[in-house]
């Protein structure tokens, strides 16, 4: 369940050209053929021009950040997963003077899907460094029985901040869409992962909060924007006035993550 199958090794090869290597396509953007672009209304596509790939990659802007926001959260996600599979390991006690600090009675059973999941992350991280310093990863990582919270987040940290600093390099290279893919995609089935669907699944994100600058439709000007940030890492934030119903549009250059800065307070 939940291996990372083929991950990063690909005979394809991609054509070079504008558009993003994944097929990303642009929110409300239609072809002159779209017949939504025809009708000049809402209808049933959400869009159908592509996006085009940043300068130097295969992929767009969008998933670039979605890919490096991600990765970078996983020691967090990681430590977290561990934590759930032995809490004991992630706690400390104070152990009497006979030593009487040690475990008791057996450990309840561990869901499997946890493992699996934990499993995943490490085989991914190890699997793209391998790729961007050069070598070829061959099957999958467990996380060790002893590794404690720590040791996998220590683990995590290093690995996630390599990938980070090779992901311009590597995101010029075929392999970045099947790495893209094992990130911010969708599995194949639902005995298997992606890093999106763990972060779906064990969310670690953070509350809604009201934002302390006004709405910024003229007739309302009211405190009332609702910040909701996204259910995982590079995802969107969603910007909505309570009152008046404004909705912020698609934040693809961080726009409105600059105009609402401040925080009033938490939201239900």
């Amino acid at each position: 369940m939940g291996a990372v199958r083929g991950l990063l090794r690909s005979d394809a090869v991609l054509i070079l050209g504008v558009s993003c290597a994944r097929g990303c396509t642009q929110r409300g953007e239609h072809f002159a053929a779209c017949p939504d672009y025809v009708s000049g209304g809402p209808g049933t596509c959400r869009g159908c021009r592509p996006r085009e790939a940043a300068e130097g990659s295969l992929i767009c802007g969008r998933c670039f950040h979605r890919l490096k926001s991600m990765i970078l959260a996983t020691p967090d996600m990681l430590a977290h997963l561990r934590a759930m599979i032995d809490p004991l390991k992630a706690m400390v006690y104070d152990k009497d003077p006979g030593g009487g600090g040690a475990r008791t009675h057996a450990p309840p059973p561990v869901p499997v899907e946890l493992l699996d999941a934990a499993d995943y992350i490490t085989t991914l991280l190890w699997s793209a460094v391998e790729v961007i310093e050069g070598r070829s990863p061959v099957g999958r990582m467990q996380v060790p029985v002893r590794a404690g919270v720590v040791v996998m987040h220590d683990f995590a940290s290093h690995n996630a901040r390599v990938i980070a600093e090779g992901l311009s390099a590597l995101s010029a290279r075929d392999e970045v869409v099947l790495f893209a893919d094992a990130v911010i995609g969708r599995p194949a089935s639902r005995d298997e992962w992606t890093l999106r669907t763990i972060f779906e699944r064990w969310s670690l994100r953070e509350e809604p909060w009201w934002a302390a600058q006004p709405c910024p439709v003229p007739a309302c000007s009211l405190r009332a924007v609702k910040v909701t940030p996204p259910e995982f890492p590079g995802g969107e934030t969603n910007y909505q006035c309570v009152k008046c119903e404004w909705s912020a549009p698609h934040d693809d250059d961080g726009f409105w993550a600059d105009v609402f800065t401040r925080r009033e307070g938490k939201a239900a």
